[in-house]
């Protein structure tokens, strides 16, 4: 179980609900004035939390940003959310957003946009406070929450560049200046700035993990020194690379495609800054887990130990709060969620599957054959539950295929074969949540992953080559660029390579973070994301033809047996053959007296092709791919915002 302070996630802190507004007059910790607050640690603390409370709001983190509302599509990742009918779900999968889109803009309560600028006020009012009253320099566990308040406040506003762009700058308290009620938008790169600054200061404020005080000693939901220089290491190569950006800032219209900064030097001196971050992780710890599944394992078993897992950071959710499985695990039919319960550990009667993350068949066809990430990454079906007639009308043929069952006709927990378009993530699954966890409802409890070391050792190699565009820093760390880059392929059991480039980074990222939320991002930063997608969208085109599917090397079936797992109690498909570009024809040993099925993969007799354009879109209009990468700032945020607030990129207002 978690330790009691992820009640922080459980219900909103009322002791800092008008925090925005700075701390009120009377006895609880909320109604004290400030020098009270934060001349105590328990009081600051609280403090802390009430910044965290916000990402387990409803319409935040908890139902939105870590179920895969954002992020979707790339060249490698799918959400079958893009073929619904519902614009606010497709619009934000197609590059669609609307300015009322209901998913993630909220005109009768908060929603991301305000929960993120709260976050950033509540952060100002702990900086402020602590900075005043806190006595850090004698005090190290203020200095450490001084450190945190930092990080979250760094956090919140990377989040709001990755959405928006340009955004308004707060960086003192309402309280300090009102004018931040209605603050205009600025410049990206003014934010960036600031955040150069602040994360380095909230790094040299905080331990390691290891040394953290209290309740925040080596548990991963709490951020430290890796964690701050980790995300300083990931805003320096946005800042460092392209972005959609507006002719000027205050243009309805214009836009093109540049690096954010234009000075070859000042990009070299950034990508030196992320270098060095990363270096400072990699000499302090090596948190690289021996195999690839472990890091997932974890997550979903909610191991918070940061010692033994690893991710650097997560965001932290209570038993019971949270939908990270629900929408980002393999889907559950109908049937199999009313009927699961005592197979995967932690289903529960009346709890929902809304699986809607699917990895790109393009992807699934690119990875070496000796890849292990390939069966973690993703997986060919969804969980069923009925006899088994999904694969065979034959009672006398299931006996057969489904080992065990000698009837061929009992009730049992398989993956069902899907057709390709539904290829699910297969990196969160509810299989692997730790025995006695219940799921309640929608809300499973699980942690959302942000920052993991082989995406640092990615980045160090990154920064180690200039990035995109060549801006090569000095590299005085010590460390070998491309011995870290191969030892995250070396894991991976496919073979080292011998030089880097920018093309061999953005596929090992590819292949080592699908799934997790940032392959949108930098394909922004690349300034390449309209290409990848039209490369991929045609791509895919082609595989949907079998005629081009034969040019290809690609076969147009899956073969595979079910194995019997004890520890679920229900069947999983195994020995899977067909997923290679060689492997293009049923197999010599392929026997249906043995239990080998075999099934077509890109037709269904319900959609016919699978893969043909109204099957499977990836993005509403070209220009669209383009000018709409950012969201709109939505309409109920404009009108309230006295004229501060506007929309680029032909949205609108």
């Amino acid at each position: 179980m978690k330790n009691c302070k992820y009640i922080i996630l459980v219900a909103a802190v009322a002791l800092f609900a008008s925090c925005e507004n700075g701390f009120l007059n009377n006895e609880s910790p909320s109604a004290m004035d400030a020098s009270t607050v934060f001349s105590s640690s328990i009081n600051t603390e609280q403090a802390i939390f009430g910044v965290y409370n916000m990402i387990g709001m409803n319409n935040s983190y908890l139902n939105r940003i870590a179920c895969g509302y954002t992020g979707l599509n790339t060249d490698i990742e799918y959400s079958t959310k893009s073929v619904s009918t519902n614009i606010n779900d497709n619009g934000l999968m197609l590059y669609d957003c609307q300015l009322g889109n209901s998913n993630v803009s909220n005109a009768k309560g908060p929603d991301i946009w305000s929960y993120l600028n709260t976050m950033i006020e509540r952060s100002n009012n702990i900086i402020e406070g602590l900075e005043t009253y806190g006595n850090v320099e004698k005090r190290d566990t203020m200095a450490e929450f001084l450190g945190e308040a930092y990080f979250l406040r760094s956090f919140a506003y990377l989040e709001q560049v990755k959405y928006w762009g340009d955004v308004p700058a707060r960086f003192v308290s309402i309280a300090k200046d009102m004018n931040g009620v209605n603050a205009k938008k600025v410049d990206r790169n003014l934010i960036y700035e600031q955040l150069r600054i602040d994360l380095k200061k909230a790094a040299d404020l905080l331990p390691w993990s290891e040394n953290r005080t209290g309740a925040s000693n080596n548990n991963v939901g709490r951020a430290n020194k890796s964690a701050a220089l980790a995300l300083l290491a990931r805003m320096d190569l946005m800042y460092a690379g392209k972005a959609v950006r507006p002719n000027t800032i205050d243009d309805p219209n214009g836009y093109s495609v540049r690096f954010n900064i234009e000075d070859a030097t000042k990009r070299q001196e950034v990508y030196q800054e992320a270098l060095e971050a990363c270096a400072q992780i990699i000499k302090h710890e090596d948190k690289l887990a021996l195999d690839f599944v472990t890091p997932f394992k974890q997550i979903c078993a909610d191991v918070t130990s940061y010692k033994l897992m690893e991710h650097l950071w997560v965001l932290p959710f209570a038993d019971g709060r949270g939908r990270v499985l629900s929408y980002n695990a393999p889907k559950l039919s109908t049937e199999a969620q009313k009927t699961v319960p005592g197979h995967l550990h932690g289903w529960t009667a009346g709890a929902s599957s809304n699986g809607h993350v699917c990895v790109s068949p393009v992807l699934i066809y690119a990875f070496d054959r000796n890849d292990k990430r390939r069966a973690v990454t993703y997986v060919t079906g969804q969980w069923e539950y009925d006899n088994g007639n999904g694969e065979s009308s034959s009672d006398t043929a299931r006996a057969v295929i489904f080992p065990l069952d000698s009837t061929g006709n009992a009730d049992k927990l398989y993956q069902k074969h899907t057709q390709i378009s539904t290829f699910f993530l297969g990196k969160y699954r509810y299989e692997w949540m730790a025995p006695g966890r219940a799921i309640n409802g929608y809300e499973d409890g699980v942690d959302f992953p942000i920052l993991r070391y082989a995406d640092v050792l990615l980045m160090f190699a990154e920064a180690s080559i200039g990035g995109i565009g060549g801006d090569v820093p000095m590299n005085n760390t010590g460390l070998d660029p491309l011995a870290q880059f191969n030892r995250v392929r070396t894991r991976a059991g496919v073979a080292p390579l011998p030089m880097l480039d920018m093309e061999a980074i953005m596929q090992e990222r590819a292949f080592e973070l699908c799934g997790e939320y940032v392959r949108k991002w930098d394909l922004m930063r690349w300034g390449n994301l309209k290409q990848k997608v039209l490369a991929t969208a045609e791509q895919i085109d082609k595989m949907s033809k079998h005629s081009s599917r034969v040019e290809l090397g690609i076969g147009d079936s899956i073969y595979y047996k079910y194995r019997f797992d004890m520890e679920i109690n229900g069947y999983v498909m195994d020995s899977i053959y067909g997923l290679h570009a060689d492997e293009n024809s049923r197999p010599a040993w392929f026997s249906k007296e043995r239990g080998w099925q075999a099934k077509d993969i890109f037709y269904s007799e319900s959609k016919g092709n699978i893969l043909s354009g109204n099957n499977y879109p990836i993005y509403s209009t070209e220009e669209k791919l383009e000018s709409r990468q950012y969201w709109p700032i939505f309409s109920v945020n404009i009108a309230s915002s006295n004229g501060t607030l506007w929309n680029n990129y032909g949205y609108g207002n």
